[in-house]
């Protein structure tokens, strides 16, 4: 029986441990504004960040929506989508239940509220105009 782990490609390995660290490297790449939902007329969409690793790059974003004037929150702090697999000190993957809580933290580390702010401001006119 082998012991390789099957990534998707595209997948990145990270060191959980190394999460700190790495957030000092993770840069804003895009924001996506959405239009208003029907249910309570708020504007959410997706931010996305990077961090070169090597030849590849890994990636995190999430949902976000603005709940009034100048205050976005994640839509779902533990509903982070990535293409990162996260290893513990032995070189494993990490439980999904850490997974989800190890990059729940990276995203409160980020400064992500102003990229998304200022994407806000930018497509203001579009949207009032729609």
């Amino acid at each position: 029986m082998t012991n390789l782990i099957r990534l998707p490609e595209g997948s990145v390995c990270w060191p959980a441990a190394a999460l700190s660290s790495a957030a000092q490297d993770v840069r804003h790449a895009k924001t996506r504004v959405g239009s208003a939902r029907a249910i309570d007329h708020c504007t959410g969409g997706t931010t996305r960040w990077e961090r070169r690793q090597g030849d590849a790059t890994a990636w995190v974003e999430w949902d976000w929506v603005e709940m009034g004037a100048g205050t976005v929150v994640q839509a779902d702090p533990l509903n982070v989508r990535s293409n990162v697999l996260l290893l513990d000190d032995r070189g494993r993957p990490v439980l999904s239940s850490r997974r989800r809580t190890t990059l729940a933290t990276l995203v409160y580390l980020l400064p992500w509220q102003g990229p998304v702010l200022d994407e806000l401001r930018r497509s203001a006119p579009m949207r009032l105009a729609a």
